[in-house]
């Protein structure tokens, strides 16, 4: 037996050469398949082992393809918290007596992060209980209980549980055993319509989840798009989703094999490798398409693409969100469709050696070309003072396209280019702003060798609809994720995708200074209305009512404030006032504040997100949380106008300090031209899930 150091888990005074092992995993396909590498491992250190499934009612089949893995099938009947079947109540007791009556010498949980399941697993009986636990709840044994990994692969998980046991590893690969029978299926299914290996391209629109299918409109047009290359579309699922296939299949122009609810797993599994690709949704196909090597596209919506995309990327090939663009799918699609993939797959380099130096691609000594869109304006004309020159797509009536808009004195680096003359027009690196332009425009607009030059996601915000446990829509190693606050940097899952701040920097006119003759408070934000509670509008009205505070910014009108004020004649203006306040709850840290800042004015802000970072309370500013004693700060301010003058000289230190345009052009400049010369710009950064992952 090869597990005999001191970490095992099975103790070498306690070793037995056929032990009992009973596994409680009561999940569904993909979830099973996952765990195959963890079960290979535990069957080549204990070959004599009799080791069972504690499963739901389906995995018995599943048991049988897999028996030279497990030897025994036991149904779970459920249990009260675990969602994957309603808990039998009246078959729970006899469960629990019969697991122990048999009494297995180990029993490994790897059900999930363990609660409820822990607590089941104790009252099994068995001698010796192992799996995973979180730091939040009950670790039945610290020696034999893993702190459930986050932010890693489902196969990584469990290979890293056998690891700590102290099985030795035996691959991470998938399997999915076709036997005769399944062989014998599919002749039956294959007679009538003829299906020929190497002309299938299988599309799964279903899923257990409605919430993570793609729309069954966008499932057809990819079906007729692949139709259309002559090859034979096949729609598959479960006998539950029929009406799904079918409103696949109405949508669709071209024919297609609709047998959706028809297949077998072992049909199916036969089908698929006979297929020349597979799209489908995040769900149990994908991972059988993983075992049989077929390539697939798969749409992974509202579900982690980080704890369950196929470890092969270049096989297996990963869109993420609901707004997944068709011609994304399609793209991705015909590249598993080459007749030279299988040669290419071999030969071809992993994309992330851009990152090593390109002899080809000489941009030392001249400036790059760099294509952008105008999302936010002040920081667009504060980037484009990088040494560097600026292309701005123009030609379409939405956000992202005003290119050089009035009101900004746009130096002479900066282009405007028509959006039908993007794909003739020679680029040094994409730099987007916005999902719109990631996940549509791009597949809209460009070649296939511009999407694949060195590209930057620029992150104005903090994520909106959870502020912790949101997935960055970018999920790339390849490319570099920028953020341009440190707090927005440690909220978003970023998963896979290497990150860096670089922080604002800000352009100071020349001439304008602090006179705060006006005994009033201003406020900077546009679209407060709209924005709402998030940045503080009711503050806003609250506060309005006790100190005289003035609103600017597009539609302050409906909120009876002075509307929008040009960026040429902001400094003067706003130099005017006492104080700026800061009303904002939760979002990216404002331009226009540090602006203000920079001319030499105080702020007083809510004490939220990277505001305390950048204002020292009663040094250059005040801030806090406690909203009365700010009030009694303004009022302050406007009944000492020295102390105001004193506060907004340390404002004003900080912002040339920290947020000066050299250093904030250098930063963008080594960024840019790292990236683009090939040289790693994340030698002092990290990647992946959140600020805490991969630190270096």
């Amino acid at each position: 037996m090869p597990i005999m150091n001191e970490r095992s888990w099975f103790k070498s005074g306690q070793y037995q050469v056929s032990p009992t092992i009973a596994i409680l995993r009561a999940l569904q396909l993909g979830d099973l398949l996952c765990a195959v590498p963890a079960w290979r491992a535990l069957r080549k250190a204990y070959p004599r082992a009799h080791i069972a499934l504690i499963g739901l009612p389906w995995a018995k089949e599943f048991v049988n393809r897999f028996s030279h893995y497990l030897d025994e099938f036991i149904e779970f009947p459920g249990y009260p918290g675990l969602p994957e079947r309603p808990p039998c109540i009246d078959q729970i007791p006899d469960f629990i007596a019969g697991l122990q009556r048999r009494r297995f010498e180990y029993l490994l949980q790897m059900q999930g992060s363990g609660r409820y399941a822990n607590e089941l697993c104790s009252l099994a009986g068995a001698a010796q209980i192992a799996g995973f636990y979180t730091s939040s709840e009950w670790c039945p044994d610290s020696q034999s209980f893993l702190l459930y990994p986050e932010g890693i692969p489902e196969i990584c998980r469990h290979m890293a549980l056998m690891e700590f046991l102290g099985v030795p590893a035996s691959g991470e690969e998938l399997e999915f055993p076709i036997t005769e029978r399944d062989r014998l299926e599919f002749q039956g299914l294959s007679q009538d319509i003829h299906l020929q290996a190497g002309s299938i391209v299988c599309l799964h629109p279903g899923g257990r989840r409605a919430l993570n299918r793609w729309a069954p409109l966008n499932f057809a047009k990819v079906a007729d798009e692949v139709a259309s290359e002559g090859l034979k579309v096949v729609l598959t699922g479960a006998e539950s989703e029929r009406e799904l296939g079918c409103a696949v299949q109405e949508k669709m122009c071209a024919p297609c094999v609709n047998l959706v609810g028809k297949t077998t797993l072992g049909s199916l599994g036969v089908l698929l490798k006979h297929a020349r690709l597979l799209v489908s949704n995040d769900t149990g196909v994908s991972h059988m398409a993983a075992a049989l090597e077929v390539p697939s596209v798969v749409i992974c919506i509202n579900s982690d693409p980080t704890r369950w995309s196929p470890l092969n990327g270049r096989l297996h090939r990963v869109l993420t969100g609901n707004g997944t663009p068709i011609k994304a799918v399609l793209d991705l699609a015909r590249e598993g469709l080459a007749p030279v993939m299988e040669a290419s797959r071999q030969t071809r380099p992993v994309r992330s050696s851009r990152w090593s130096h390109d002899p080809r691609r000489d941009v030392h000594g001249r400036p790059l070309r760099i294509l952008t869109w105008h999302i936010h304006g002040n920081y667009l004309f504060y980037l484009c003072q990088t040494p560097h020159e600026f292309y701005l797509p123009v030609g379409k009536n939405s956000p992202g396209y005003a290119g050089c808009a009035p009101g900004f004195p746009w130096p002479k680096n900066v282009h405007e280019v028509d959006i039908h003359d993007l794909a003739r027009t020679a680029f040094d690196c994409i730099l987007f702003q916005s999902e719109t332009e990631y996940l549509i425009d791009q597949y809209d607009y460009l070649t296939e060798a511009q999407r694949a030059l060195p590209r930057i996601f620029l992150e104005h915000d903090p994520p909106l609809e959870d502020p912790t446990d949101s997935l960055h829509p970018v999920d790339d190693p390849e490319m570099l994720l920028v953020h341009v606050t440190h707090y927005n940097r440690l909220m978003w899952d970023s998963r896979r995708t290497p990150s860096k701040v670089i922080e604002h920097g800000i352009l100071v006119p020349e001439g304008v200074s602090y006179t705060g003759a006006m005994e009033k408070g201003l406020v900077i934000i546009n679209h407060l209305r709209q924005r709402g509670r998030r940045l503080g509008a009711d503050v806003f009205d609250y506060v309005r009512t006790r100190v005289p505070l003035d609103l600017i910014g597009m539609d302050s009108l409906e909120l009876g404030g002075l509307g929008e004020i040009g960026h040429d004649r902001l400094p003067e203006f706003i130099a005017q006032y006492r104080f700026v306040f800061h009303p904002i709850r939760y979002t990216s840290l404002g331009l226009a504040l540090l602006e203000a800042m920079s001319f030499g004015i105080p702020p007083v802000a809510l004490g939220t997100t990277e505001s305390p970072q950048v204002i020292q309370d009663g040094v250059s500013g005040f801030v806090g949380t406690d909203l009365e004693a700010l009030i009694d700060k303004m009022q302050l301010l406007l009944h000492n106008p020295d102390l105001a003058k004193t506060l907004g000289m340390g404002a004003r230190k900080t912002a040339h300090e920290r947020f000066n345009i050299r250093r904030f052009s250098r930063e963008w400049d080594q960024t840019l031209t790292g990236l683009v010369g090939r040289s790693n710009v994340l030698d002092t950064d990290h990647a992946g899930s959140g600020a805490m992952k991969g630190q270096t």
